[in-house]
Formats: structure tokens, sequence, C-alpha cells
């Protein structure tokens, strides 16, 4: 038995068991907090890492060319995102709900500390307390910093074995992913009410639609206007690493494997050499961590968490959504 189809099993058994005893499997949920956690343990670590490798082994000189055209692509991918994100909310109808009152309307809201979010004044604290943003930033600096620096082979080959390891404990992980999932479906299916799903469909219908429109009509327009690969081609090298990160939800352990189907692709085509195998092995992890279109996907979950209870993103919440989506869509 494939482990995507083991993955499909658990997920359907935990629907049927959360549909079928209720509440009653509620505590489920401590079990899929736990996978959660176990699947998270080294991500920020081998990325930390990654980042590092990937930046102490470009010079500019070397990878000039390169490095504008990722600057280029990402800002156009940034604002298409911003376009997506601020057009997600009119997806939503209108909907009535009562008001009523709430300790929480006169609380004061927590202070957040944006200087602390983004800038890593401590890298050790940011990295306890897993402010994303700070440790990517502080991570681009010492890579950057160790490209300059005569003889760092050793220590970079160094930091290549630790993050090997990292890769194959996140791998052991995943093996747990169709327990997780049971987990998950199962307190998640017991604990919906009739009035949240019927609310959940929306976000449902509207996530799904939205992929569809970016991966098969946008994306499919810039990769045939700017490479000489077709969509079908793309997806038919990388079937298998897209049915396996659907299934777990978990891109990183695919990195590898998606280098290798990229790889294929240009294998297809006559393109691979020596130069392309070298810029797949840098662009693909350092790529990884920065936002991208498919975290702008993602992020619709806040517009419609707003719809759900009854409270719309008004202008001023646009604003500050997409000023912080730049810097929280770091890592999904």
């Amino acid at each position: 038995m494939t482990f995507t189809r083991k993955i499909l099993i658990g997920l359907f058994l935990g629907i049927a068991t959360g549909l079928f005893f209720g509440e009653i499997v509620a505590p489920l949920e401590a079990g899929g907090r736990i996978f959660i956690g176990m699947l998270q343990m080294t991500v920020l670590p081998y990325i930390i890492l990654s980042l590092i490798i990937n930046l102490g082994r470009i010079t500019w000189a070397e990878s000039r060319g390169l490095l504008l055209t990722l600057i280029s692509v990402f800002a156009v991918f940034l604002a298409l995102g911003a376009v997506v994100l601020s057009l997600t909310p009119l997806a939503f109808p209108p909907i009535e709900s009562a008001s009523f009152f709430k300790t929480s309307l006169v609380a004061s809201p927590p202070v957040i500390d944006l200087v602390g979010l983004y800038i890593p004044s401590n890298p050790f604290a940011s990295m306890a307390s897993n402010m994303v943003p700070a440790v990517v930033l502080f991570s681009i600096f010492v890579g950057i910093g160790l490209s300059s620096v005569p003889g760092n082979g050793a220590l970079l080959d160094a930091m290549d074995v630790m993050a090997e390891a990292l890769n194959k404990v996140n791998k052991l992980m995943i093996k747990l992913t169709p327990i997780g999932v049971y987990f998950i479906a199962a307190s998640t299916a017991g604990t919906l009410s009739a009035e949240e799903l019927f609310r959940m469909q929306g976000f449902i219908i509207t996530y799904t639609l939205l992929v569809l429109v970016m991966s098969f009509v946008i994306m499919h327009m810039f990769l045939t206007a700017l490479t000489p690969f077709k969509t079908r081609d793309l997806l038919s090298c990388t079937k298998d690493s897209l049915i396996t990160i659907f299934a777990t939800a978990k891109l990183i352990v695919l990195l590898p494997q998606l280098i290798d189907d990229i790889l294929k692709l240009f294998k297809r085509y006559d393109l691979n050499n020596e130069t392309v195998e070298n810029e797949a092995q840098i662009v693909l992890p350092l790529a990884y961590p920065f936002p991208h279109l498919g975290t702008y996907v993602i992020l619709m979950f806040i517009a419609f968490a707003a719809w759900y209870v009854g409270r719309p993103l008004d202008m001023s919440d646009q604003l500050t959504l997409q000023g912080a989506s730049i810097f929280s869509s770091f890592i999904s």
C-alpha cells in the first residue's frame, strides 16, 4: 500500500469516526497537536542551515544574473499576490449576525513588538520565540557574511551534514502522518457544528477556485511566456511529489525530490547541464522561506475568518494585512 493511500485512509477514517462519535472524540485533538509539533520541530533549524549554506556558497560576481532574475520574479509574484489578497474578501457573500457583548470588545489588544518580530537583536531569543522573520533575516546576513570568509568550505560541508540529519528526522516524523491526520480529522469532524460546516463551504469553494485559477491560468501564462516548458510537462514531472505534498501538507521534506523533478524537466528538453544542476541546488532551498503565490493563497484564510465571525475586513484592516503579509509569509 502506498504512503499516499495510507494518508487518505487515515483522513477518511478520522472523518467517519468524528461524525459517528461526535464530541466524544474531541480529546483526540491533543494527538493532532503533538503530531503537528513533531513536524514543526525541525523546520526552523533546517531553514537556518539551508539559508546559510546556500548563501554562503554564492558570490555576487558568479551569480549576479541569477540573483537579479530571482529578485525580478519575486517582485512580480509579490505584486500579484497582493492583488489576489486584496480581492479575496469580495468572494464571500454578506451575512447578518447578531450583536452581543464580549469582554474582548473592551479589553486592550496585546501589544505586538514589530521591532522584535523583524529585527533579530537577540537571535537566540528570536529562535526560542519562533519569530520566523527575524530568524530568516539573521540567517541571510550570516550567509552573506560567510560567503566572503576564506576557507569556509569545511564549515559549509559540516553544516550540510547537519541539514541532512534534520531532513532525515523530518522524514521519520512524516511517517506518522496517517495517524496524525486521523487524530486531526476525527477531532475536527466530531466538534464541527452544522452551521460551522455550512459557513466552511464558502472557504472550501473559494480556496479551491482560487488555487485552480492561480495554477492553471496565471502560472500557465507565466510558464509558457517565459520558458519553453508547458504546464502538462511540469505536472507530469512533478505529479508524484505534488500528490505527496497535498496529502501531507509538508513541502519541506520534498525539496530534494522537487530538485530532481526540475532536472528531469530540463533533461526532457535537452537543456540539462552542470550550470542548471548547480543553480537548481541553490534556487529552491533559497526561495523556499520567502513569500510566494502559495503563501498568499493561504493568507486568504484571514479574510475568511473575518467574514466567518461577522466582521469583514475594512480598508484599514486590508492595509495592515498587506503590510504584514510580506514579512509574516516567510515559511509556510
